[in-house]
């Protein structure tokens, strides 16, 4: 049979019915394509160069498949502009005119023209599916190819993190970046783990392609890399208003996703850089502290890095890096607050709080390092602490001769997941003499949403030891009657938002009564704290509750403190409780 040849007019041929062709387009934002043979015609299925171009719209993006656009439009760019070489070597499919699809392998090479532009001379050929999608079909030169690219994710084609700080150090490094506004936005899918567990690997693998593209379409001209697993992170001169436009457009389109199964709530966090020589490491951990500081929060879902949050992160590095010392040079404190028998005025037993004397900075508030010790699991080292010396406060009191009452001690439900909560209050106790009725425990009431049966099974067995149980803080959050009758417990402590508001909510008397009413009848005993003034203790006294604590009575303070001013103030305390 016998060749056919396409006359360029260039003074050479090119052979028709190959499998492949060559063509140039323009390097840039349009792609615009210049030149196509004829086998790249025909490889679309159209019969003249015009036909294509119009069928194209005249660019390199309408030859590849949509899917496959911003995925290897990442591999070029890592590959020609950002790397050593400046050839690539990618694989995308194409759609025909026909609407057939066809797998090709991309060969390409970045040029540079004296006149200041720049063009990419392609050739691409025509592979069956098999062959496209398994590489060691391939020939060794390709192989390689395919084996050097590290530069692109591999499920969603975006750039990899280590490719991300490489090209974002390369266009920080450009003078015209001190004219625009920089910012680093870091992604997240909340309980990630949670949804592959429930929809599959596959599923949650799609999800993932889906909200790189997501990402990726909407921060138009942004680098945008998938750094691990959910975690995705833009690089964006955008202007700052129009940086949080885009993160609320990629959270709608998340969210109103037509596959019921892919609708989620992304969080982002956002940091807008305004030193530019600052590593690029630093900022995208920025992004990513501001999204992790919202994680828990269901009003928001993104968050922008500010002085709040620097702030907040350096005293956290604070309380972890400090805490061992704190505890071993007794700076932690353990303050008590006395707990009131309503009906008689008597003291009836102590609240142990934790407090932290800083040798420099003072006393540090609970809020200050309670909540960071249970981000990082290192509450239970407190509670430790506080239970061995309220068991060692109480022996010296018993050898002095002082009254005695319970004590009550505060345990994060954390510290039943690290320790074994009935082996510690037992070992103390049993070391200081201390009966395990004089030891009750509080627990706050969100802990027993476990559902392991842990908390449950571990309350169980300190009851039968002899240590009562309360639920602290009900009402401070969403608060569940069911938990007073599927739970064993005691005391049933109702936060002090419910006094806060009385005065101002007539209705808040109606419900503390109902509640303390319910709690009387199911054998329970009401306790109420944030008592501050003699009408609040006279309510309580008229509603039947039956313990009472607040700065009425009493502040939190040392124990030797606590003593003086109760026997100033005429207090008694309470008989019979050993």
């Amino acid at each position: 049979m016998r060749e056919e040849y396409y006359n360029t007019l260039m003074g050479g041929v090119i052979p028709t019915g190959l499998p492949g062709g060559f063509f140039i387009y323009e390097a840039g934002e349009k792609e615009q394509i210049i030149f196509a043979e004829p086998n790249i015609v025909k490889l679309f299925g159209c019969e003249s160069y015009a036909e294509f171009i119009d069928y194209i719209g005249g660019t390199f993006k309408g030859m590849v498949h949509p899917d496959d656009l911003h995925k290897i439009e990442n591999q070029i760019e890592a590959q020609t502009i950002y790397a050593e070489q400046r050839h690539d070597y990618v694989r995308y499919r194409i759609v025909t005119k026909k609407g057939d699809i066809r797998y090709v392998e991309d060969f390409g090479h970045l040029l540079h023209s004296t006149a200041g532009k720049s063009y990419y001379y392609v050739f691409i050929v025509d592979v069956d599916q098999n062959e496209y999608i398994n590489s060691n079909r391939n020939s060794y030169a390709e192989a390689e190819a395919l084996a050097s690219n590290r530069e692109t994710d591999e499920l969603t084609g975006l750039f990899t993190m280590a490719f991300f700080y490489n090209k974002v150090q390369i266009l920080l490094s450009q003078p015209d970046i001190r004219r625009q506004d920089v910012s680093f936005v870091h992604f997240d899918i909340p309980n990630f783990k949670l949804y592959n567990e429930r929809h599959g690997f596959k599923m949650g693998d799609e999800l993932l392609i889906d909200l790189g593209r997501t990402i990726k379409d909407i921060f138009l001209g942004a680098t945008v890399a998938r750094f691990s697993d959910d975690h995705f992170v833009v690089f964006t001169t955008q202007p700052k208003a129009e940086v949080v436009e885009c993160v609320e457009e990629v959270y709608r389109t998340m969210l109103l996703n037509e596959d019921v199964n892919k609708k989620i709530k992304v969080k982002a966090g956002i940091y807008y850089m305004d030193d530019q020589r600052a590593e690029v490491g630093l900022a995208c951990d920025h992004a990513r502290l501001a999204c992790n500081s919202i994680k828990s929060r269901h009003d928001v879902y993104y968050c922008i890095y500010d002085d709040i949050i620097r702030d907040s992160l350096r005293r956290q590095q604070f309380v972890v890096d400090n805490i061992d010392d704190a505890i071993a040079n007794d700076y932690i404190k353990v303050f008590y607050q006395p707990i009131i028998r309503v009906k008689t005025g008597e003291i009836c037993g102590y609240e142990a709080l934790v407090r932290w004397v800083d040798p420099e900075d003072g006393m540090l508030p609970p809020g200050y390092f309670i909540e960071t010790l249970e981000h990082f699991h290192l509450i239970h080292f407190v509670d430790e602490f506080v239970v061995k010396k309220v068991c060692q406060d109480y022996r010296r009191l018993y050898e002095e001769g002082e009254a005695l009452v319970p004590f009550s001690v505060n345990i994060s439900r954390l510290d039943f997941e690290v320790c074994d909560v009935y082996k510690m209050l037992s070992d103390y106790c049993e070391i200081y003499d201390v009966p395990s009725n004089m030891i009750d425990v509080e627990i706050t009431e969100s802990a027993f949403s476990d559902n392991t049966g842990l908390i449950m099974n571990s309350c169980k067995k300190l009851r039968e030891a002899g240590h009562e149980i309360w639920i602290d803080d009900f009402g401070s959050g969403y608060s569940s009657l069911t938990t007073l009758a599927d739970y064993e417990f005691d005391v049933l402590k109702l936060d002090m938002v419910f006094l806060r508001s009385i005065d101002k909510n007539p209705k808040t008397r109606t419900l503390m009564s109902y509640i303390i009413k319910t709690a009387n009848e199911m054998g329970l005993s009401p306790l109420c704290e944030g008592v501050e003034t003699e009408e609040h203790y006279q309510f309580l006294r008229e509603v039947g509750c039956e313990r009472a604590q607040g700065f009425f009575f009493g502040k939190p303070m040392p124990l030797e403190e606590l003593l003086d001013t109760m026997y100033n103030k005429g207090m008694e305390w309470e008989r019979g409780s050993v």
